[in-house]
């Protein structure tokens, strides 16, 4: 008996302390009590959009809310003195408030914190809609129906009133609600409100929200304007490290006008293999430049060296790439990663990216370089007719130079990725090029080379010339394989079916490549073996039958014939042990050209110097002369009339 009287006593006591909570001039009947009226609407969406405009004795301003469920809020609020975007995540704890300029703030929001107002006395229209601080739905929150009425000159509403209290601010609210009124045969059960105003009371302060426009269930993403950078704000999702080891893809770089320059469209191809360390740029400004510049960059990340070759010219330069080893795909691609000097990407969401049906991931970082910074947005492909993807893909990425003083204006370019490839041939997009590097540079430069010949055995009769590209990639995969060696430095592989035109039987196959040599300069990463080395282990190879080109299709499946391999022309440095090779080989460095002949295992050495090449040379040209009037001579017999002179 004694405990129930006790309980009793406690429920008196917090019916009076919750009484005497509620502010009774601004609720004079008390609180709207459970349940709602019928006529209210059922079904209440937690997604929606509403843009109004609040009014008072003194002011009116904008203010449209994007509410995005139970964890996400956008605020636009605009008067004449301010326009603010504030962005309310309840999932990170996290509000960003960004103003006129594009400058973010960020501010952290403790567990327990309840954000009810849009400023000190104005509360949000998701308050008035029936959830709380938080985004959730209230359990206080009701509403009685008061009857039908008519505003704004001519609108037929339903009238509703709400009086709810809100603990965590000790807040009393009076609010009366606008619906319009459906004709009868619009009207559905479930159908969502169209609310037309909404006055509010609270703390004796009176305003009221003249709604412009009300979408439920509206697409709506939580997504930061591009371009804005909030520090310190907390990733959502990571930026996309999956990267394939090697691709290709081509883009397209918008450069503004500056005060020196006019603006330009830039297009570029980059090809990139991890694998190799290697990145090929092809690029173009659309318009002749006299003299030609390079247009194609080759980087050897293994050497640190940079090719830049201009196709016009046939000429190359190398230079220094960098110090640094750059080592995967992102950090070749994206730059970040080096120098200890890592981008951070926050993640910003989901976004129109100006591609039909796709819709992209954003991500933005940027990277302190004392008098500026760099700010990189990239677009990352999210959904295509809203269905989401599962690969991620370059769409386009916005780089803009921020000037700390101020002075100038900040630089924007805008690059666009197309036909994004994956798996990109390596062969195709890097071995050719360097080898005309290889060629264009020469010995002077001490970039050597050798032209190869071999023969494979095709007594099968395999029809070759139906899988030419097949035995080519064959080919240039299993010589980079046994000599344990990059592919780039095999090239311009020549495959001959008719050789000997002269033998209707001879059904061999003969093949002419490129061997480069090593770049010279020293590199730790890099241990391979010179192109004499490799010319001599080949060799060997071949001469002991253990040299075979097979397709696992059974297309063709061939061996060099012994003793086939021919050196047509080697390229070396002068201090290369060379008087131990064999077959027909022209060893040239610098001005010296030795030519090496095996005849009957005994070797036979022509030497041609400088002075014995230029009496040679005089003896040719003398020559060249004397057949020249000889033959002139013969020509004119020849051709010339004969007269036959009669005496009379």
């Amino acid at each position: 008996m004694f405990r129930k009287l006790l309980l009793l006593i406690v429920c008196i006591c917090l019916k009076i302390s919750w009484c005497q909570l509620i502010d009774l001039n601004i609720c004079p009947n008390g609180l709207t009590n459970s349940p709602s009226d019928p006529q209210w609407p059922k079904i209440f969406p937690n997604r929606f959009e509403i843009f109004s405009e609040i009014t008072t004795d003194v002011e009116t301003f904008e203010v449209m809310q994007l509410f995005i469920g139970p964890h996400r809020d956008i605020i636009y609020f605009r008067n004449y003195e301010k326009n603010l975007q504030i962005y309310y995540d309840f999932e990170t704890n996290e509000i960003f408030t960004i103003n006129d300029e594009l400058k973010c703030n960020r501010s952290k929001i403790q567990s327990n914190e309840y954000l009810l107002f849009i400023t000190n006395q104005y509360i949000k229209p998701s308050i008035l809609l029936g959830f709380d601080g938080r985004n959730n739905y209230s359990m206080g929150f009701y509403t009685r129906y008061i009857g039908k009425e008519i505003i704004r000159d001519g609108i037929l509403t339903k009238k509703f009133e709400s009086c709810f209290y809100i603990n965590q601010e000790n807040l009393t609210i009076n609010a009366t609600y606008y619906l319009s009124e459906s004709p009868p045969n619009e009207m559905h059960i479930n159908s969502a409100p169209d609310f037309v105003q909404i006055d509010v009371r609270s703390s004796n302060y009176l305003y009221t929200y003249n709604i412009i426009r009300y979408v439920s269930n509206p697409s709506l993403t939580f997504t930061t304007p591009s371009g804005v950078y909030c520090p310190n704000r907390i990733n959502r999702k990571e930026f996309p490290q999956n990267l394939p080891s090697r691709l290709l893809v081509q883009a397209e770089i918008y450069i503004p006008k500056t005060n020196d320059t006019t603006s330009k469209i830039e297009s570029y191809n980059r090809f990139i293999d991890e694998t190799l360390k290697f990145e090929r740029i092809d690029y173009s400004i659309g318009k002749i430049i006299t003299p030609p510049q390079p247009n194609q960059i080759l980087i050897d990340y293994s050497t640190n060296l940079s090719y830049m070759y201009t196709s016009e010219t046939q000429q190359c330069t190398v230079m220094n790439a960098s110090i640094h080893s750059i080592g995967t795909t992102n950090e070749i691609l994206f730059q970040f990663g080096a120098n200890n000097n890592s981008i951070q990407f926050q993640y910003t969401g989901i976004t129109n990216c100006e591609r039909e049906h796709v819709k992209c991931h954003r991500w933005i970082g940027q990277r302190d370089l004392n008098t500026l910074i760099q700010q990189y947005e990239w677009y990352w492909s999210a959904k295509y007719n809203e269905i989401d993807l599962s690969e991620f893909i370059p769409i386009k990425v916005n780089i803009a130079t921020i000037y700390k003083t101020g002075s100038s204006k900040p630089i924007i370019q805008e690059a666009n990725m197309f036909n994004y490839n994956p798996q990109p041939n390596s062969m195709e997009n890097i071995d050719s090029i360097l080898g005309e590097c290889y060629r264009a540079l020469g010995p002077s430069h001490n970039f050597n080379y050798a032209i190869l010949r071999m023969t494979l055995n095709n007594d099968a009769k395999y029809p070759i010339h139906q899988h030419l590209l097949s035995l080519e990639n064959h080919l240039h995969i299993q010589l980079a394989n046994d000599l344990k060696i990059r592919h780039i430095r095999l090239s311009s592989f020549v495959i001959d079916t008719t050789h000997d035109t002269t033998n209707q039987q001879d059904k061999d196959v003969y093949v002419t490549f490129t061997l480069l040599d090593n770049p010279p300069i020293s590199s730790n990463s890099l241990r391979e073996l010179s192109s004499l080395e490799l010319i001599r282990q080949l060799a060997r190879q071949i001469n002991d039958g253990n040299f075979y080109v097979r397709d696992n299709d059974g297309a063709f499946d061939l061996q060099a014939r012994p003793n086939s391999l021919r050196t047509l022309v080697f390229y070396l440095l002068p201090s290369e042990n060379h008087t131990n090779y064999f077959n027909e080989t022209a060893f040239i460095y610098h001005n010296v050209t030795q030519t090496i002949i095996k005849q009957r295992e005994k070797l036979v050495y022509q030497h041609t110097g400088s002075k014995i090449t230029a009496l040679w040379t005089g003896f040719a040209l003398l020559g060249m002369v004397v057949a020249l009037a000889v033959g002139s001579f013969i020509l004119i017999r020849k051709w010339a009339p004969i007269f036959n002179h009669q005496r009379t």
